[in-house]
């Protein structure tokens, strides 16, 4: 256990040591190159290792000589590209060609524009070709140098500032169109620190720190989106409170449907193992369609880009969230045998509480990691991953702390409900001792002198049942004499009790009473409880067989099914009230079952198809 303990604490210090050694970025230009990537429809795109630059149409000498002087400048700033100036013309490949034009240029939209340019770029976001237009550019040469410096500049990279927060942004080539910009006038450091970031070596590895980084970016982004949509609509502005009702509504109702499908499950499905497969795998599916119904209503109405044409229900999100729950369906069971072993390991409760503990913390952290490093480890940059990973730990630690505190004190409860119904046991069993050695020690006073009135009304009449009868009682007192402080009979022993019992009723009853006794010869000498098959007999005749006015009929049988001993009364008397319990003589047979094998005896009645009670015991206690 303190080895245990001693490598999650290094492993905790280990991750969190690693996370803090990442090197944190420079606020700028790293938080606009978050925004500007956040734009899933135009993120950052680059050129590849080279760009060669040319000019066609009707240019000057002048114009060559700045456009070089650009290029110069634009390739000391770009690390992993090498920008050339070329005359060259027939350059197919990481080409960037000027064009001076003696007209307007058209632009996508069909709009005339006195300079325009455009990109094209591969399925991987590198650029592989660009086209500058000229018409005309007005002002001084500096001006026009400037001008054309930056339109270039802006074609080293793809993207723009959000569109939301624009407004408020510096002069930059970055902003979108239409709102203020410094395309016409010089490049400002600004730009030139994004241009520098977005073409130094491991890029793309920064760029995934910065989004964890400057994480509250995009939420400010989110945010600035969903007022930007529309301001006047309550619903957009608190998309959560509208979803939180019906997702209640839903929650509840599946709850109900799931108590419902349990108690069916229940009777239908005798396998625990099943039964847990089947109830796990619809919870499951009703905590998918809660997911999703939450997630793409919240982002239903809180995206703002072509917003009237999102579906309701995303494929995406249905994809993503069967991905993250059909593995938690196999983890379920090796939970669920982790908690059954917890609860049948050990008494002690600290012992008890660190395997909850290590159940919920560190099992679950340890598929995490594991996932981790086959799935993201080698793939770039993993500091994040690392940072992400550890917020994990501490997360389910927290879960694993708090759980394992609810844990004790629960089994410290349960302790003291099981130390307090020991003791009411025991005072139950004292009880039933009690009760038992006064059944021992006495016949039933009410059947006595039924008995003894009976026979005192046949003496004068039939002198022959007056004897049997007498002689019936004497063996119902000498086998309860002779038995006297034990707690065994064999079957044998009980059905001789039993017969001695119904010949008395019989002579009582006359022709109304009829009974059968069959029993397996090879369990004769079996030892089971004594007094366990008379009050079975006894319930019979007293609320079966008495109750009849025709003639009624019993039947005793005894068999072995499997591993356990079958002991079956059926009459014809009237069916068993379904709260069959203490009021018809039952309780002491209850009281030897429970003393005698716990909670492996069973007791069972039935209508249907006959009137049967029925006591199924092990073959040895």
């Amino acid at each position: 256990m303190k080895t245990t303990c001693y490598f999650l604490l290094a492993l905790f210090l280990g991750m969190y040591c690693n996370a803090q050694d990442i090197e944190e970025l420079p606020t700028q230009p790293w938080e606009e190159l978050v925004e500007m990537n956040a734009d899933k429809k135009n993120p950052i795109r680059k050129w590849g290792d080279s760009i060669n630059v040319s000019i066609e149409g009707l240019y000057k000498t002048s114009d060559s000589l700045v456009i070089s002087k650009i290029v110069k400048k634009l390739d000391s700033i770009t690390e992993t590209t090498v920008i050339d100036f070329t005359k060259a013309k027939d350059v197919y490949k990481n080409y960037l060609k000027i064009k001076f034009l003696d007209k307007y240029v058209k632009d996508d939209d069909n709009r005339y524009r006195t300079i325009y340019s455009k990109n094209w770029f591969n399925t991987d976001k590198t650029y592989y070709g660009g086209e500058l237009y000229i018409y005309v550019m007005e002002g001084t040469d500096l001006e026009v140098r400037e001008k054309l410096e930056s339109k270039i500049a802006k074609m080293l990279v793809g993207g723009n500032f959000a569109q939301p927060n624009a407004l408020k942004k510096r002069e930059s080539i970055f902003n979108p169109l239409g709102i203020v910009s410094n395309s016409k006038g010089a490049l400002n450091t600004g730009d030139v620190s994004i241009i520098k970031e977005v073409y130094k070596k491991s890029f793309e590895d920064r760029m995934q720190q910065a989004t964890q980084q400057f994480s509250y970016v995009l939420d400010r982004l989110e945010h600035d989106k969903i007022i930007t949509r529309d301001k006047s609509l309550w619903w957009i502005k608190n998309p959560i409170a509208v979803i939180f009702l019906p997702a209640l509504i839903l929650v509840l109702f599946f709850i109900f449907l799931i108590s419902k499908l349990k108690k069916t499950i229940h009777l239908k499905i005798k396998n625990e193992s099943l039964r847990f497969a089947v109830l796990s795998f619809v919870i499951l599916l009703f905590a998918a369609i809660v997911i999703i119904f939450c997630v793409s209503f919240f982002d239903f109405l809180t995206i703002p880009d072509d917003w009237s044409k999102v579906p309701i229900i995303r494929k995406d999100t249905v994809i993503s969230t069967a991905a993250a729950l059909i593995p938690l369906f196999p983890l379920l069971f090796l939970f669920r045998f982790i908690e059954f072993k917890i609860q049948k390991s050990s008494q002690n409760i600290f012992v008890k509480t660190i395997l909850v503990f290590l159940s919920t913390g560190v099992l679950p952290f340890l598929c995490v990691a594991i996932i981790f490093f086959f799935t993201v480890s080698g793939k770039g940059n993993i500091q994040g991953g690392y940072t992400t990973l550890s917020q994990i730990f501490l997360f389910l630690m927290s879960v694993a702390s708090l759980r394992a505190l609810i844990s004790y004190f629960i089994f410290k409860e349960r302790n003291l409900i099981i130390e307090n119904e020991t003791k009411l046991s025991h005072l139950r069993e004292l009880k039933s001792k009690a009760e038992l050695k006064s059944l021992q020690s006495q016949i039933n006073p009410h059947f006595l002198y039924n008995a003894l009135n009976s026979i005192a009304s046949l003496a004068p009449i039939d002198a022959n049942k007056t004897q049997k009868m007498a002689h019936s009682l004497s063996d119902l007192f000498k086998y309860s004499i002779n038995r006297k402080g034990k707690k065994m009979s064999t079957i044998k022993d009980e059905i001789d009790m039993v017969t001695s019992y119904l010949d008395i009723e019989k002579i009582r009853f006359g022709n109304r009473l009829q009974f059968d006794i069959e029993v397996d010869e090879t369990l004769l000498n079996h030892e089971i409880p004594l007094f366990l098959v008379q009050p079975l007999v006894e319930n019979a005749v007293k609320h079966g067989v008495s109750q009849n006015e025709g003639e009624g009929n019993i039947s005793l049988n005894i068999e072995k099914e499997a591993n356990q001993l079958v002991i079956s009364v059926s009459d014809n008397g009237p069916d068993f009230p379904e709260g069959l319990v203490s009021g018809h003589g039952l309780q002491t047979v209850y009281d030897l079952l429970r003393l005698s094998y716990g909670d492996k005896a069973a007791i069972n009645w039935t209508n249907s198809p006959a009137k049967v009670i029925s006591i199924t015991i092990p073959d040895t206690i």
